[in-house]
């Protein structure tokens, strides 16, 4: 009977093992602490980790021009839960309450005050203004939430800055294009409220895209994100990987996931090809395109109120659309997987906000109530 227990207890540990190669190492790789997780680890224990949304609102549908979206590309969501949805091909800001009802749209296509002409992004600033990045026009462009025109910053002296994002301070992350020779490149930068470069996170470089030049997109991916504290969450999706910096732009903890590489297929291909625009006239973009064998670890992450990181992955649900997404802890412990076809971009008020493609192929914004247990 001794035996018998001895075997017992001798299995449970060995299980215990086997559990623990799954789940999480902690390691301090070049002075910093690095989380590894497994390829399907287990979540700790008494954590929230069952995960679902219910959907609350869709804004775009319909024919009504003003009520819909030509091409939805970015959006932000202020304090009373009004939707301000930028439609870059309308060159205007389409505002809906938290209703989902129409409110009124800010800017038209131009040169002059209060004009737009290639707007990228938008951003609520901490000070409660509209922030447009209007590429073409080489500026950002600012407005009160009620629609009034304020100011234009002019950006004359870059090349190109877009994907502004701000914290809590008023300080700015962006991406901030630049030429050097035969080369362009992204340098992923930390501003002052002032948009005055404080320090470098990265620098990613490139051909120039001309005629006759191959480019892999995916290479030129990254993506950045400020916690609720000022830290910065950067990831090149390289490797799978996310890397956490601290306000002064310190590597302080790097976050990490074993996964199985998903193929490109051809069919994957020609729909990324088929989504691409030819906007200049004569040159056909899409040749200039070349695609690896394998998708990229990740799509994008995103970060909620509470700190939990949600990854975005390449892998499938059974359902056209549907991506599986790794839900981290603040800590960078795995805590659950979620299967959507949301595309998230925002969270808000415990509520969470996706750009979505309905089944004619229109795109519009959803919001989900955020539920866990």
């Amino acid at each position: 009977m001794k035996k018998a227990g001895r075997i017992v207890l001798s299995l449970i540990i060995v299980i215990s093992f086997c559990d623990l190669l799954e789940a999480q190492k902690i390691k301090t790789i070049d002075g910093v602490k690095t989380i590894i997780n497994g390829k399907k680890p287990k979540s700790p224990k008494a954590t929230l980790s069952k995960f679902r949304i219910k959907e609350e609102l869709i804004i775009g549908e319909g024919d009504d021009p003003e009520k819909s979206f030509s091409e939805v590309a970015a959006f932000s969501v202020n304090d009373n839960g009004y939707i301000y949805s930028l439609d870059s091909k309308d060159r205007k800001v389409k505002i809906f309450d938290d209703s989902g009802a129409y409110v009124r749209s800010i800017g038209k296509k131009g040169q002059g005050p209060g004009e737009i002409n290639m707007p990228s992004g938008i951003l609520i600033s901490k000070e409660n203004e509209l922030i447009i990045e209007d590429t073409l026009n080489r500026r950002l462009a600012v407005f009160t939430l009620e629609g009034e025109f304020i100011k234009n910053i002019s950006l004359a002296d870059r090349l190109g800055l877009v994907n502004l994002m701000q914290d809590s301070q008023g300080y700015f992350l962006g991406r901030e294009i630049g030429l050097d020779g035969d080369k362009m490149y992204f340098e992923i930068k930390k501003y002052d409220a002032e948009l005055k470069p404080l320090f470098i996170l990265d620098k990613i470089e490139f051909a120039v895209p001309i005629p006759g030049t191959k480019i892999n997109i995916m290479d030129l991916m990254s993506l950045y994100q400020f916690d609720e504290e000022g830290n910065i969450f950067y990831g090149r999706n390289k490797e799978y990987e996310l890397k956490v910096f601290d306000a002064q732009g310190n590597h302080i903890l790097s976050i990490r996931k074993d996964y199985n590489p998903v193929k490109i297929t051809q069919e994957d291909k020609d729909e990324m090809l088929d989504r691409i625009p030819n906007v200049t006239p004569g040159v056909n973009i899409k040749e200039m395109f070349e695609f690896p064998k394998q998708y990229p670890p990740y799509q994008f992450f995103s970060l909620d109120e509470q700190g939990r990181i949600f990854v975005r992955t390449w892998e499938k649900g059974e359902i056209k659309g549907e991506y599986v997404f790794d839900i981290f802890n603040p800590e960078g412990i795995f805590i659950s997987q979620y299967i959507t076809k949301a595309d998230v971009r925002l969270w808000k008020d415990n509520k969470m906000y996706s750009i979505e493609e309905t089944d004619d192929g229109f795109k519009v914004i959803k919001r989900y109530g955020v539920y866990w247990e």
